[in-house]
């Protein structure tokens, strides 16, 4: 007689039993005590709150891909550039002597990160350079900038990251980052942020644990592997139809709310706590305002990039330059230097590749600008030293 199923694999039949048996006894077991206990005790899988702090990570290398689109900005070459992150998480090149007279450090988002700029023609390096050949003396400057960070990531930089390195000055330049979150989150705290301040530990593990694990094994196989994927899609689309991931996507469109007022006076608040952070610190705060292209007559370029924000052209503009007048202020109210990018830089494609992003010779004219207006500030540096 024929055996039955269940007499051809009585073990796995078994085996198989006894686990779903197990699985609903921990599980009901669970149940119980989580009614007995009524959430008392210790969880590893509550959330374990931490505060960002925005950088790139410390040794980082990267080497990034310019001008694939071609609706976004006009006068940036197609070419690679390099990004490279030094042990304390700033952007090399960054520190140039081991015992320098003067140390400065520049934080800001991507208008000072200056990622599509050859490294030593970024602003927060060059002016270090230039300063160097002015004052004859040994002279280091780092960049602690990154892209999307908002004045309030980099106050919290600037505690950690900056104040352990004992600077001279410190440069802040930020615009255009505050007035977007503020204009779609209104808010620096919102939880659900495009770029939260504070995270979930745990979730972000869970979130990227394949990628962790992926990396921590077959980094450069995994690199390979993406760049193949990347240059796979740029081939099969036109460049119009290649374009970078949209944090605001999901509120890009819907009429908006603005209160300039409201959202000024948040900006403010966060530039004077730089300037009473650094002032506790005996450090010499130094702001910036931010150049652009928002100029009377914009060209097609510009009006494409002020679009996507959901406001019309002069709104944006009154905007913008209504952080930069922010700026102006609270450095007058301080009496601290305020270095007038947005009136020096020339407002043309030759030095700005979209609306607010240096390219190789902008990088070079803010340094010159920059270098120039800390002369001054650094010679008396140098007197008291």
């Amino acid at each position: 007689m024929a055996k039955n199923w269940f007499e051809r694999h009585a073990k796995k039949t078994i085996g198989l039993i006894v686990i779903v048996a197990l699985v609903a006894i921990i599980f009901s077991a669970e149940k119980i005590l989580k009614y007995r206990n009524q959430g008392f005790g210790f969880n590893y899988n509550l959330p374990n709150r931490a505060v960002r702090l925005r950088e790139y990570r410390p040794t980082l290398k990267l080497r990034l891909m310019a001008g694939i689109t071609e609706t976004d900005y006009d006068t940036l070459p197609r070419k690679e550039f390099l990004l490279r992150i030094d042990k304390d998480g700033f952007i090399i090149p960054s520190k140039k002597h081991e015992h320098a007279v003067i140390t400065l450090a520049f934080i800001g988002g991507s208008t000072t990160e200056c990622r599509y700029v050859e490294e030593e023609h970024r602003f927060p390096y060059l002016t270090g350079v230039l300063l160097e050949g002015r004052l004859n003396t040994k002279i280091n400057s780092f960049n602690a900038a990154r892209s999307g960070n908002h004045s309030l990531h980099s106050l919290n930089v600037l505690l950690n990251k900056v104040l352990p390195l004992k600077p001279n000055i410190v440069v802040m330049m930020h615009n255009i980052n505050d007035l977007t979150i503020l204009l779609y989150d209104k808010s620096y705290w919102k939880l659900n942020s495009a770029r939260p301040v504070i995270f979930d530990i745990n979730q972000e593990i869970l979130a990227n644990c394949f990628k962790i694990i992926r990396d921590r094994w077959i980094p450069n196989l995994a690199m390979a592997l993406h760049n193949f994927d990347r240059s796979l899609r740029l081939w099969r689309k036109p460049k119009k139809e290649v374009k970078e991931e949209d944090e605001f996507a999901k509120i890009r469109g819907k009429k908006l709310e603005v209160d300039q007022e409201a959202m000024v006076n948040e900006f403010s608040m966060n530039l004077q706590a730089f300037i009473d952070l650094c002032k506790a610190r005996h450090i010499t705060p130094v702001l910036m305002t931010m150049a652009s292209r928002l100029t009377d007559k914009p060209d097609k370029i510009i009006e494409h990039n002020v679009k996507i924000t959901s406001l019309s052209y002069a709104q944006f503009k009154g905007l913008f330059e209504a952080f930069n007048e922010t700026i102006r202020r609270k450095a007058r109210e301080n009496q601290v230097q305020v270095i007038d990018l947005a009136k020096e830089v020339p407002q043309t494609r030759e030095y700005l590749y979209d609306l607010v992003h240096y390219n190789d010779q902008g990088a070079i004219k803010a340094a010159e600008i920059i270098s120039e207006e800390l002369t001054p500030l650094a010679r008396q540096k140098l007197t008291k030293n």
